[in-house]
C-alpha cells in the first residue's frame, strides 16, 4: 500500500496548466499521456537527456500543484507568525522536496490505472473523486483518491489530495506541528533542508 505522500507523487500531478475553460477533471486528465510518455523514456543517469526529462516533469508539477496554498495549510496556525521571507523560504523548500521525490516515486509505480469518477464544483473550489487500481504481484488493489482544487488566476490547481480518507495537508500539518511544538519552527526548517540535501536532484 502506498503512503499518502507517495500517492500524491504517483497520481496527483499528472497535468500541465489548462486553458481556463477546462473543468477540474479535464485539467487532471489533459496531459497524463504526455507525463507517462516522459516517464517511460530511458535516459542515461547523469546525462543531459535525463536532466531535460526531469526538468520537463518539474514544470508540469509546478503548473498544477498549488505550493503556496499547500505550504500555508500545512503550517496552519504557525503560518501567521512567519515573516514573508520565512514563508517564501518554507514554500520553496517544500516545493523542492516534492519535486525531487516526484520522478523517483512515479517511475517506480507506473503500473496503475486511474479512473475519474465525479467532480463537484463550488465557485472557485472543486473536488474530483477518482479510483486508482494498482497491480502488484498479480493482485489489483483499488484506492480512492480525492483531489481538492481551487482556481488560481483562472487555472485549476491542486492544493490537497485525500487518499482513503487521509489528507496530504493533514498529514503534513500533523508532522510539522509535532516538530514545531517539540522543538521549534527553526528546527523544522533545518530538518527539511537536511532532507533536501540527502535527496538527489
Amino acid at each position: 500500500m502506498f503512503r499518502p505522500l507517495a500517492i500524491l507523487l504517483v497520481t496527483g500531478l499528472l497535468a500541465s496548466a489548462p486553458a481556463a475553460a477546462q473543468t477540474p477533471i479535464q485539467t487532471l486528465k489533459s496531459l497524463q499521456g504526455k507525463i507517462n510518455k516522459l516517464l517511460a523514456q530511458k535516459t542515461k543517469a547523469g546525462s543531459a537527456a535525463e536532466k531535460k526529462n526531469k526538468d520537463e516533469v518539474k514544470k508540469l508539477v509546478n503548473s498544477l500543484l498549488d505550493f503556496p496554498e499547500l505550504a500555508r495549510l500545512s503550517l496552519a496556525k504557525h503560518w501567521e507568525g512567519r515573516s514573508e521571507k520565512e514563508r517564501t523560504e518554507f514554500t520553496g523548500i517544500l516545493k523542492d522536496l516534492i519535486e525531487r521525490n516526484y520522478v523517483k516515486q512515479l517511475r517506480s509505480n507506473l503500473d496503475y490505472k486511474l479512473d475519474y469518477k465525479t467532480e463537484k464544483v463550488t465557485g472557485d473550489s472543486a473536488l474530483v473523486q477518482t479510483i486508482v487500481k494498482v497491480e502488484k504481484n498479480k493482485r489489483v488493489t483499488e484506492i480512492q483518491i480525492d483531489y481538492k482544487l481551487r482556481k488560481v488566476k483562472g487555472t485549476w490547481m491542486v492544493f490537497d489530495v485525500i487518499t482513503d480518507e487521509v489528507s496530504i495537508v493533514q498529514n503534513y500539518r500533523s508532522q510539522f506541528n509535532r516538530i514545531i511544538r517539540k522543538e521549534s519552527y527553526e528546527a523544522l526548517v533545518k530538518k527539511m533542508k537536511r532532507k533536501l540535501e540527502e535527496t538527489p536532484s
